[in-house]
């Protein structure tokens, strides 16, 4: 620029004030991230709340149900104790019914199709079968495990009830529904 021909430009840019750099933005971008990475209360309170009412209402229902004590559990707490080889003959008797209704309910469940309702139910009982087989492995004496035998085979008909229902509904409605059972049922035994 050529100042000597105008000495009032000259004098103009000379009275304009020094230029000051513009502020550092970093300290309040870095607050402001700061403020956002800080967890809110209902961020994490709503996600622990829904899933503390998730994990109750899928522990509620079998804890009820597992904490319901089958009519024949009451029958054992009953004053008189059967003898020794009536109890063994009742164990006997009931690991046969439990090794027969597994293996109907195999045989059924193979060929039914179900609705999710009913692998619902069958799911949970399968579960509370799963934990009974856990207190028999831990039990050390017959008379601990016969309330627990009668628990299994209750829990298997219920089981074979459910299973069988789906098949039953599978099957057309002439008549031959219950003769398909009943065939079904007589070849494993």
């Amino acid at each position: 620029m050529n100042t000597d021909r105008d000495p009032t430009l000259a004098a103009a840019l000379r009275a304009l004030p020094d230029a000051v750099p513009q502020a550092d933005l970093w300290p309040g971008l870095a607050r402001e991230l700061a403020a956002r990475r800080r967890p809110r209360a209902w961020r994490t309170l709503v996600p622990l709340a829904l899933a503390a009412g998730l994990l109750l209402a899928i522990v509620l229902p079998r804890a009820l149900v597992h904490d319901s004590a089958p009519p024949e559990v009451a029958i054992v707490a009953a004053p008189t104790a059967p003898t020794a080889s009536a109890s063994d003959d009742e164990l006997d008797a009931l690991r046969t019914r439990s090794q027969t209704l597994e293996r109907w309910v195999a045989a059924v469940a193979a060929r039914a199709p179900q609705s999710s309702r009913d692998l619902m139910a069958a799911v949970e009982v399968e579960d509370l079968i799963g934990l009974v087989d856990l207190q028999l492995s831990g039990a050390r004496a017959p008379s601990d495990a016969l309330p627990l035998w009668r628990q299994r085979v209750a829990l298997l008909e219920d089981l074979a009830t459910i299973r069988g229902s789906a098949f039953a509904i599978a099957a057309n409605d002439d008549g031959t529904t219950a003769g398909a059972l009943d065939a079904a049922y007589n070849r494993i035994n």
